[in-house]
């Protein structure tokens, strides 16, 4: 069985945007809609590398209801889609999306915090949760790690700037209520050093 490392999409890969949301009716952290704003996390190049590197098995877990919530197209999607793989040298069967949102959709396994996602990653890529790593920065995504058993769950901060709202009142949520994270970092160059530095400990 391989060992994957799990990675959100929005705010993990790619910058979200601060935009007015039609079915929030507030200014929220949103998905890129178009290619033209297809803008990438620092580091996150570097750290995929090192983790194929390191024989990690990179999937891609990201939950996609603004497509359904604001009628967008689903070719718009897939031309992101489709950059990111190209970017990050993945193949397309290494993305797995939901695009259900509570009261459009009859209720599903697969939005995380549930770990549907994951598990088809598992089934589909013979993975062994236990050995791999998931990079999150939404409560939801460590709520996800944590019911599929994943042996480290990774919170990635988004401070907040003129560009975004950052996901503070999540890491306090996740502060106060749990679960917690196994570790809290800022930067994707962090978390590659955290995953280089576990597989130096597997190989004393």
């Amino acid at each position: 069985m391989k060992k994957a490392l799990f990675l959100d999409r929005d705010g993990v890969i790619n910058q979200l945007i601060k935009k007015k949301s039609k079915s929030h009716n507030k200014v929220i952290d949103d998905s890129p809609f178009e290619l033209s704003e297809l803008k990438f996390v620092g580091g996150i190049k570097e750290l995929v590398n090192t983790a194929k590197k390191l024989d990690y098995k990179v999937i891609i877990v990201t939950n996609q209801p603004s497509y359904l919530k604001e009628d967008r197209l689903l070719r718009d999607y897939e031309k992101i889609t489709t950059k990111i793989c190209e970017y990050l040298s993945l193949e397309r069967s290494d993305v797995f999306e939901c695009f259900h949102k509570e009261g459009f959709s009859l209720p599903c396994e697969c939005r995380k915090p549930k770990p549907g996602l994951i598990l088809m990653a598992k089934g589909l890529h013979n993975i062994n949760l236990e050995k791999s790593v998931l990079v999150g920065d939404s409560l939801n995504d460590i709520k996800a790690a944590k019911s599929a058993k994943i042996g480290m769950a990774i919170y990635l901060r988004r401070k907040e700037s003129e560009n975004q709202i950052g996901n503070s009142e999540d890491e306090k949520e996740m502060q106060k209520n749990g679960p917690l994270a196994d570790y809290i970092f800022d930067s994707l160059y962090q978390v590659e050093q955290k995953i280089k530095k576990k597989e130096q400990g597997n190989l004393k």
